[in-house]
């Protein structure tokens, strides 16, 4: 379910926003040819247009879900369909955001780049802005030349 910052972050765009006013205009959908192919991917990617056929459809009761219930958990907000929608600039959910994607790498572990861009990529598609949050607050460690990423383990962590 999508929640209303990611709906506000998905139409903040000028560009974003006129697409978004076209395809509601549409009453049989805005055909895909011709649409900027990274613009609608946003739009989808809220949940605000559905791509079936030939044809972008938006979705009005989005706006209604969104307000219908909270979420519980404070990261709920940032994903839709199981894809990060937004990353937080800073505060308490952007820790959360960044603890809970080091979930993904066990402690220990050493991992290629290539290893952490499939791991973050599944999330969102700045895999490298997610790395590199995550190597500044120190919950993946990456060697001196670069070409390695690690978890720190719980107890160097907490040292």
């Amino acid at each position: 379910m999508a929640v209303p910052e990611a709906l506000v972050s998905a139409l903040a765009d000028a560009d974003r926003l006129h697409l978004f006013a076209r395809i509601c205009a549409a009453p049989e959908g805005l055909p895909v040819a011709g649409v900027p192919a990274k613009l609608a991917k946003r739009l989808v990617g809220a949940g605000l247009v559905t791509e079936d056929e030939d044809h972008y459809r938006a979705v009005p009761e989005v706006f209604r879900d969104a307000l219908g219930k909270a979420p519980a958990d404070p990261l709920d907000s940032l994903f839709s369909r199981g894809r990060l929608v937004t990353i937080p600039h800073s505060g308490k959910r952007r820790q959360l955001l960044l603890a809970y994607l080091a979930e993904r790498f066990e402690p220990g572990r050493l991992y290629t780049e290539q290893e952490v861009r499939e791991k973050l990529s599944m999330v969102h598609d700045d895999h490298a802005t997610l790395r590199r949050y995550l190597v500044d607050e120190g919950l993946l460690q990456r060697s001196n030349d670069g070409g390695a990423y690690g978890r720190p383990s719980e107890a160097r962590a907490a040292g």
